[in-house]
């Protein structure tokens, strides 16, 4: 956890603290066992207090496992929006990536929450998941009208999709991160790493399109006039 929100949190009142860890301890349990599979009393216990205790921060199960998702990506979609509602600036659109990334290490298992929602089958559908992962989708599209990136639908669909595979993947395969380099998957320098390689694709599509320019003309090669 960074300087900032061990700093926010030592400001919060003792109930606001107690919900926080709450929320930790839920956004955990969901990632690894899933929805269902986790009950109230597996996240109280893991907090260390008793299951009626949680009815004082939350109504239910299910509306803490919406809080778990909004406290992760609310400050995402506000980041998105000042981007969206701010100036046609690319250096701005370029380091957005890097701060996304830096608001999902406060989080890092929501990343495990909406990747399961992503693949899950037609039977297991998880709608508060599907939700938000709709969202996500439809800012991609947003930011990538932002760009001046005019695509076809199945360029666009594919470059939403490597872009959330990054953004999301390092977190979703911290284990293997940390496997492969003996360091933490959230310190700073594998964070930089994963950063420096978000820009440097963003910049590629914003510059190498198949077949069509950030204005949208066509590319396409053409065979030689006759002279």
């Amino acid at each position: 956890m960074d300087s900032t929100a061990v700093e926010t949190r030592t400001r919060l009142s003792k109930g606001q603290r107690t919900a926080s860890r709450i929320l930790d301890a839920a956004e955990e349990l969901f990632a690894s066992a899933g929805y269902g599979a986790t009950s109230l009393r597996d996240i109280a216990d893991q907090v260390g207090i008793q299951q009626p205790g949680l009815y004082k921060h939350f109504s239910g199960k299910e509306d803490l496992y919406r809080r778990v998702y909004e406290r992760a990506l609310k400050p995402l979609f506000m980041l998105m929006d000042r981007i969206i509602d701010g100036p046609d600036d690319m250096p701005g659109l370029y380091e957005l990536a890097g701060q996304m990334t830096d608001l999902l290490a406060l989080h890092p298992n929501i990343a495990r929450l909406l990747i399961r929602a992503a693949i899950s089958r037609e039977s297991d559908v998880d709608e508060i998941a599907g939700d938000w992962l709709a969202e996500l989708i439809a800012y991609g599209h947003r930011i990538s009208a932002k760009a001046g990136i005019v695509s076809n639908n199945d360029i666009l669909a594919v470059e939403i999709v490597a872009i959330f595979n990054m953004l999301f993947g390092y977190f979703w395969s911290a284990p293997l991160v940390e496997t492969l380099t003996g360091k933490a998957a959230g310190s700073l320098p594998l964070l930089e790493i994963q950063k420096a390689l978000l820009q440097g694709f963003v910049r590629s599509l914003s510059s190498s399109m198949p077949n069509q320019t950030k204005s949208g003309h066509d590319l396409t090669p053409r065979p030689p006039t006759a002279r």
